[in-house]
């Protein structure tokens, strides 16, 4: 099978793609350093051709054009089995409410919403022509509105709960293709932190079983790594 996975420079993203790469599958990866993700570099000496690594900032419609040239000059009219929507950013502090700075929610929007919405509208011919497409998008939980007990990270809050809106409506929209919305967990990562409890192999493990187990039935549905459905 075939995978794209963006953000796979490190923390879930890479560890996502070595489960993929390490189960037989091959790897198109958008990164947006790819010259400061040694580790993916290292994988590409071990998995050759089965990996394709492409410099892209899904935030900036340019980038993501050339990207987009650049695996279809290489890959040609590729079939895509499996697109995970990974990267995202954490911009928010705990600020007050009324100190918030605007551009912390605007770019937070960008890059957690609207860039999966790029990515997924570039790469969907690609995934049409799988006869078992799955369209896996790496959210949060904290942007179940029902979940919402601590107030705050609005920016953050509001980009994922955009997040899972998108999916749904794209679920409805595309029953031929499976779905999925993850909540990876909090995991040790630059995002998470330092104090987060769960390893990033761990995660990613954990989502990986979800992606290969999912059916139609679990289309357009919200899940942790575990497996457990999660309120909107």
């Amino acid at each position: 099978m075939n995978y794209l996975i963006t953000g796979a420079g490190r923390g879930i993203g890479l560890e996502l793609t070595l489960f993929a790469l390490e189960n037989g599958h091959s790897v198109i990866t958008l990164v947006r350093e790819p010259n400061n993700a040694r580790s993916l570099a290292q994988a590409k000496k071990e998995y050759g051709d089965k990996l394709s690594v492409f410099k892209c900032d899904i935030a900036d419609p340019e980038s993501l054009a050339q990207a987009h040239s650049q695996a279809h000059e290489l890959l040609g009219d590729f079939t895509l089995d499996v697109l995970i929507n990974n990267a995202g950013v954490l911009l928010d502090d705990e600020e007050r409410f009324d100190q918030l700075p605007l551009e912390k929610v605007i770019n937070s929007l960008h890059v957690n919403a609207v860039g999966p919405v790029s990515v997924t509208q570039a790469f969907l011919p690609n995934l049409n022509k799988s006869a078992s497409a799955k369209l896996v998008n790496i959210t949060s939980q904290m942007g179940s509105i029902a979940d919402n007990a601590s107030g705050g990270y609005y920016g953050y809050r509001m980009s994922k709960a955009a997040l899972n809106m998108f999916a749904k409506s794209f679920a409805v929209d595309h029953p031929k293709i499976i779905t999925l919305l993850i909540h990876p967990g909090w995991v040790r990562t630059d995002m998470g932190g330092a104090q987060a409890p769960l390893l990033p192999r761990e995660s990613a493990r954990g989502v990986f079983k979800v992606i290969s187990e999912a059916t139609k039935n679990e289309t357009g549905r919200f899940f942790d790594y575990k497996g457990k459905e999660l309120p909107w």
